[in-house]
């Protein structure tokens, strides 16, 4: 089988010719219909999150397609089950995992990342049939995204719904996938009114489309202060960042009023600064969330399944034309999520 695979940090992907994995005891192969291409893959091949556990190795956290074969003992899914997978794959006997927040192993084996081989090939191998979300009517293609670029916010606006009050706006940072995923579930979850943040008008076009009720351009030298008037000199009970860089971290944290909260989701290599009486006011929470657990992950499919949650735009291309599409994304051309397709 073909497979896109990474020979060193701030090179090519390459696709390579792998043999295709054969399931033992308890695993699953999947054939992999569809595999998001995320942000997240981009600081992983340019170096800036040199997290592999070996190279080469194939990337691609987002995936989901048909069962292709089930080694013995597997009984929750047989051959040609439309599949999710769930990509935080952890050693399973930590604190976390035990407790059901397995992507918080302190030895995590991420699919694509710190772990087995990801969805960039034609088959995927899964170590426990566990890690798999059966698909009643959404399309593998369509539901692969959901597995990282809407179970991201998903965990961390469910964690933070102590400080969203629907008569307080909440402000979003950074307009791709994950960010539009999250005004969409604000307004499900919320009930909140978005102010959404992003240096790409036709981003903050599709914010509106969405459900952002103000937008403001970051490209600006004033949009802290856009914020504060958008909110009455108040502030917003709550702001996530999806960029992470030090100027989007110092526009959450000035940007969130007394009481609120600010969750740190993007992993452009900012640190975050809070101090009393300059930039940030009293008894204001920060967090870092991180991806989510497998019963989240299932909430979020049973929400897209629903129709509640609509998916966010999407485009596919072909295993052939991943560094193009590894180009687009970095550039900042692709106004939702480009899926791979094996």
């Amino acid at each position: 089988m073909q497979a896109a695979r990474l020979h060193a940090y701030g090179g090519a992907l390459v696709l390579d010719d792998v043999p295709v994995p054969t399931p033992g005891p308890g695993e699953v192969v999947l054939a992999v219909e569809g595999a998001g291409f995320c942000h997240s893959d981009i600081h992983v091949i340019d170096g800036d999150l040199q997290v592999l556990s070996r190279m080469p190795m194939t990337l691609g956290h987002e995936n989901a397609g048909r069962v292709a074969a089930v080694g013995d003992g597997v009984d929750t899914v047989k051959e040609g089950d439309p599949v999710a997978v769930f990509g935080g794959w952890g050693e399973g006997t930590c604190d976390y995992c035990v407790s059901g927040n397995e992507q918080l192993c302190v030895a995590p084996r991420w699919v694509g990342i710190t772990g087995g081989d990801g969805g960039f090939a034609e088959f995927l191998h899964v170590p426990h049939e566990r890690y798999l979300v059966r698909l009643r009517s959404l399309q593998p293609k369509i539901a692969a995204p959901l597995v990282d670029a809407a179970l991201t916010p998903y965990r961390a606006i469910t964690r933070s719904l102590d400080a969203l009050q629907p008569d307080h706006k909440v402000l979003v940072i950074g307009v791709g996938g994950l960010g539009q995923y999250g005004i969409k579930l604000l307004r499900i979850l919320s009930g909140c009114e978005v102010i959404a943040v992003d240096v790409s008008s036709g981003k903050l076009a599709t914010a509106v489309q969405y459900g952002a009720t103000d937008v403001v351009d970051g490209r600006g030298d004033r949009v802290a202060e856009e914020v504060m008037e958008l909110t009455n000199g108040a502030g917003v009970c709550a702001s996530f960042d999806f960029v992470g860089s030090d100027q989007t971290l110092d526009l959450a944290v000035r940007s969130t009023r007394t009481l609120g909260k600010v969750v740190q989701l993007g992993l452009a290599g900012g640190s975050a600064r809070l101090k009393v009486l300059d930039n940030a006011k009293f008894e204001v929470r920060f967090e870092t969330s991180l991806w989510g657990n497998i019963k989240e992950l299932r909430e979020v499919i049973a929400l897209a399944e629903s129709g509640v949650l609509s998916p966010i735009e999407m485009e596919f291309a072909p295993l052939t034309a991943i560094n193009d599409v590894y180009r687009r994304v970095k550039e900042g051309a692709v106004d939702g999520r480009v899926v791979i397709t094996p």
